[in-house]
């Protein structure tokens, strides 16, 4: 009984802390946790009404523990802790239960050091990375609005960057820009493109996201244009184009690339 107590008071923990989350998250991580749950919703449907045979490990409760932790994920950006470990503990479970006929308890004991020193790594980098943006934003330039958050400074032309288990904070001071190649994966990641300057009418990001979430920062007068495969995926523009002099001439950002169980924030101000 105690250990089939503890997974599941661990699931109602992050439910619990799912709820609280999501009254705090943007619309846009809102309606991607409303389509999970109506999917959800729409597969027991299915399986009620014996339309279609679902394996029957898809109804398990370590799958609910992933599921759970996934969402948790795309809430927060995967910011945090919070959404890693019911993720990791439902895969060990469901591996061990449905897929792989070793005891994988077997291995508990160098599991649960190899989890925490996953989870002390990625936490040491978090903090390494605030760090040294820190001290790489120390020259004194200022960001598009009263808060300069620690964004490393990058003046290529074009960049690449790909963000794995991580979050990045980038701002880009180019004056002849190309454009960016992004790479996302269970991560978050911030790119600030308000004093960019580029020739011709339009740049192209190529964005690639999976189960992570980026904000971009760009002018108010740019038109974002997006020609990106979704599935389950959020867009929201939250510049404040009111009252805002949208003269001069017209730029486009078009933005393109796979965004799967992942969310973009287009932004002017930070």
């Amino acid at each position: 009984m105690m250990e089939s107590n503890g997974p599941f008071h661990l699931l109602v923990e992050q439910i619990y802390t799912l709820k609280i989350m999501s009254k705090k998250s943007t619309s846009t991580s809102g309606s991607t946790v409303g389509i999970v749950f109506l999917l959800v919703g729409i597969v027991f449907l299915i399986r009620q009404a014996d339309w279609f045979e679902f394996p029957e490990w898809l109804f398990t409760w370590p799958v609910l523990l992933i599921v759970v932790g996934l969402v948790s994920g795309i809430s927060s950006s995967f910011q945090g802790n919070g959404w890693f470990w019911p993720l990791i503990i439902g895969s060990i479970f469901l591996i061990d239960h449905e897929f792989v006929e070793v005891d994988i308890f077997e291995y508990t004991l160098p599991l649960v050091f190899i989890l925490i020193g996953i989870s002390m790594v990625l936490k040491t980098n978090r903090k390494a990375n605030k760090k040294s943006m820190g001290r790489e934003d120390s020259s004194g330039q200022s960001g598009t609005g009263s808060s300069n958050a620690h964004f490393s400074i990058h003046d290529e032309p074009f960049i690449a960057i790909s963000s794995v288990l991580s979050s990045r904070h980038l701002k880009v001071t180019n004056q002849d820009f190309k454009g960016a190649n992004l790479t996302n994966i269970l991560a978050g990641m911030e790119i600030d493109l308000s004093q960019v300057e580029f020739e011709g009418v339009s740049i192209q990001i190529e964005l690639t996201q999976i189960l992570s979430g980026v904000t971009i920062y760009v002018p108010a007068n740019w038109e974002i244009r997006q020609h990106y495969t979704t599935l389950l995926a959020g867009f929201e523009d939250k510049r404040n184009t009111l009252g805002n002099n949208l003269e001069g001439e017209k730029k486009i950002l078009y933005l393109n690339g796979i965004q799967a169980l992942s969310g973009i924030e287009i932004k002017d101000i930070r």
